[in-house]
């Protein structure tokens, strides 16, 4: 009976050694997302253009975190009314693992800007332009952070970046226009390449495509010509472009009438830029107007102007309505 009993407890023993094996610990992790970073290094033409939200638009920030290979295993989303309000999550996940967290920032509006897709594996994600102008509801946050599970409970902190870079158009004094006698119906900024989607690879690199034409058939800003105000301006956001070509339009049903020079420069991510066409002068402008830039910075001599014709003008937020960028 004694040598029964013994045998019988050194079997439960080992039983329960190999179940303390098996036992997956798991660790709390605290991730405070912070979208104020996605524009507060920006170029505002007015102060708060860039921070607040328009009419009943909601922020949307997005927290994916993926496992070594690649695989999601959790997701969360909140809305928030403005940039400064913090998301902050409680999630479990396994200890001694290495993970990518993505984080990411959009503005929901009438118009869906971007289409996210593929969301349940790291090398499968991608996120699209839908082929609207957007203003500034179309800014894009992104971030991708690669921390390991310890032994302890951790605090991760996210401070989303600006997925592209944002310009500011403006278009100043087009009453005084040469081409307002040929009844001029809009104006426009456009360029010879767009935005087309983000995708990554398992390690969460990322990727940026871009759509491309030898001219100039996509559309970052547009407006229709009023005579009772005297010009209008508009945000636009873009990804990164090597050598970006620009030019302004006057537009007459589908005829298009260009204005000034071309305007060739690098887009640099993270960076502002502003683009004038001023009719008194009959010259297009433009360059990099991020603060405390150590490139050539025009915006002082831009806003003197602007500040002057502030409440003469039509700024455009173009979430009313889907306006294609072709």
């Amino acid at each position: 009976m004694k040598k029964t009993l013994l045998a019988l407890i050194a079997f439960v023993g080992i039983f329960s050694s190999c179940n303390n094996d098996d036992i997956t610990i798991s660790r709390s992790f605290t991730f405070k997302v912070n979208p104020t970073t996605v524009v507060d290094n920006l170029f505002e033409a007015k102060a708060g253009d860039l921070t607040s939200l328009t009419g009943d638009n909601k922020l949307i920030v997005s927290l994916y975190i993926y496992n070594e290979k690649g695989e999601l295993v959790s997701k969360t989303s909140d809305k928030y009314s403005a940039y400064t309000q913090m998301m902050t999550k409680d999630i479990d996940l396994p200890s001694g693992q290495n993970y990518t967290a993505v984080a990411t920032t959009h503005v929901t509006s009438n118009v869906n800007f971007w289409v996210f897709s593929g969301e349940e594996q790291l090398s499968t994600f991608k996120i699209k332009d839908n082929g609207y102008i957007g203003g500034k509801s179309k800014i894009l946050g992104l971030s991708v952070v690669k921390f390991t599970a310890g032994n302890q409970n951790e605090t991760i902190n996210i401070n989303v970046e600006n997925a592209g870079a944002v310009a500011w158009v403006w278009f100043k004094s087009w009453n005084n226009s040469n081409y307002t006698s040929l009844n001029i119906n809009e104006y426009a900024l456009m360029s010879k390449k767009s935005c087309d989607y983000i995708s990554f690879d398992n390690s969460g690199n990322k990727d940026y495509s871009l759509e491309s034409e030898n001219t100039y058939n996509f559309f970052m800003a547009k407006f229709e010509y009023d005579s009772s105000y005297s010009g209008a301006s508009a945000y636009f956001f873009t990804f990164p472009i090597k050598n970006a070509s620009f030019r302004f339009y006057a537009i007459k049903n589908n005829e298009y009438y260009y204005m000034g020079e071309e305007l060739v420069d690098d887009i640099i991510l993270g960076h502002s830029y502003a683009f004038m066409y001023d009719f008194d002068e009959d010259k297009a402008t433009a360059g990099d107007v991020t603060p405390e830039s150590s490139r050539s910075n025009p915006q002082s001599n831009i806003l003197e102007k602007f500040k002057i014709l502030r409440n003469e003008h039509i700024n455009y937020n173009y979430e009313e309505g889907s306006i294609s960028i072709r």
